[in-house]
Order: C-alpha cells, then structure tokens, then sequence
C-alpha cells in the first residue's frame, strides 16, 4: 500500500465523517423545529379556545399540561441524542492540556 492509497482511504473515511455528522445535525434542527411548532400549535389553540367561550380555567389547565408533556418529550428526546453520541458521530473540541483554573 502506497501512501497516495492511504491517504485516499483517509481523505474517504473524514468524508463520510463529516457527511453522517451533517445529517445528524440536520435531524437535531428538524427535531428542534419540531417541538417549537408544537409549543406554537399549543398556544394558538389555546387562544382560539378561550376566543371561542370556552372556559379560561379549563383552557389554562390543558395548556399547562400540553406544555409539561412537551418538555418532557424534549428532555427524553435531549438525553437520547447525548447517550447516542459517539466520538465520531459529532466530533467534541478538545481542551489542551495543562492549567485548568485561568489565574
């Protein structure tokens, strides 16, 4: 194996890399993007509840525990993606070594 071979094998493997971690940043935006209109579709329907003579009250407690779910979806879904995370999936900046408190 010639070094124009490794390094060819090199410069493929970085490419498929760089391209699964543009995909899994994609899915985590579209994730986001998610439950932000999910948040959005909890409130607008809500005022549309409360404009239609629904009562306040009961408008408040369903819209309060839409949100509680929502964040507990959001959490699961947070603590899934850290667990699923390899070094080579999403590559962490590395701290150089030495003094860690600045002084």
């Amino acid at each position: 194996m010639t070094f124009r071979d490794t390094q060819n094998m090199f410069n493929r493997i970085t490419k498929s890399k760089k391209s699964q971690h543009n995909r899994q940043k994609f899915i985590r935006q579209a994730i986001a993007l998610a439950f932000i209109l999910q948040a959005i579709i909890i409130g607008v329907k809500g005022n549309l509840d409360i404009l239609s003579g629904k009562p306040s009250i009961e408008v408040i407690q369903w819209m309060i525990f839409q949100g509680i779910e929502l964040i507990v979806k959001v959490d699961r879904t947070q603590k899934k993606y850290k667990l699923d995370r390899s070094p080579l999936a999403s590559p962490q900046p590395q701290k150089p070594p030495g003094n860690q408190f600045p002084g």
